[in-house]
């Protein structure tokens, strides 16, 4: 059986802006600017954007079968949003993986779904998806927790979270790499914390346990790549 730990970062729809708002001849940053103040006037005080305007920016992967564990983000820092799409559901297509996310329920799936419908691509179909979060919660009925502070609670080192301005803020200053290197490390620690669920539940044993952490090490090692390689080192 393959598995597939999946996360998403996305920045405003600023096509979708201009054509809803009339925001012709404006700034990227000032039509993400304009998108928040409507949105707020809805009465959304969070600000936060709703699902179905904002555009998948990164989407990042930690991939497992029997033989091996590859972590990686879709296409490169300059792929369009239609790439990134095509990409995975050929990726789903051919290995039909179960699918492990933190809150994918809540964010991903229904962002992947608007997105998909607005290019007209092939939605990605996969074995079945797995809500880790709502797992642990008993009930899909909560508000969201922090995958940050569950993997520290379980003994990790965890990662924050990138605030929606910052995501956006390094998108148009030409830094989508820092936001596919921190995506990279949320799959790792939902990675790791539903190893350390599988231990609890009694699905596997410490041995299996250490075993699968020892091998996610030497992968990450194997990477050559600095964010990876500061985790391995803090990861007991």
């Amino acid at each position: 059986m393959s598995i597939m730990f999946l996360d998403i970062a996305t920045i405003p729809d600023f096509e979708l802006g201009v054509r809803l708002y009339q925001l012709h001849d404006l700034s990227k940053k000032d039509i993400a600017r304009v998108m928040s103040t409507k949105n707020r006037e809805k009465g959304n005080k969070t600000g936060i954007l709703p699902q179905h305007v904002r555009r998948i920016l990164a989407i990042s992967v930690l991939f497992q079968d029997k033989e091996n564990i590859k972590i990686w983000s879709v296409g490169d820092s300059e792929s369009n949003e239609v790439d990134l799409l095509k990409i995975l559901e050929r990726y789903a297509d051919e290995y039909k993986p179960v699918v492990i996310t933190w809150c994918g329920d809540r964010s991903i799936f229904p962002i992947l779904n608007f997105r998909c419908l607005s290019h007209s691509v092939q939605s990605p179909v996969f074995a079945s998806h797995t809500n880790l979060m709502a797992e642990l919660l008993g009930t899909t009925n909560n508000k969201p927790i922090s995958l940050h502070e569950i993997a520290v609670l379980s003994g990790f080192l965890g990662n924050e979270e990138m605030p929606d301005d910052d995501v956006l803020n390094h998108y148009l200053e030409g830094r989508t790499e820092l936001v596919r290197n921190n995506l990279e490390l949320s799959v790792i620690n939902t990675w790791l914390i539903y190893q350390r669920w599988q231990l609890v539940k009694g699905k596997i044993d410490r041995t299996v346990f250490d075993a699968e952490k020892k091998l996610l090490k030497k992968i990450l090692l194997q990477e050559d790549r600095i964010h990876l390689t500061n985790f391995v080192e803090a990861l007991t």
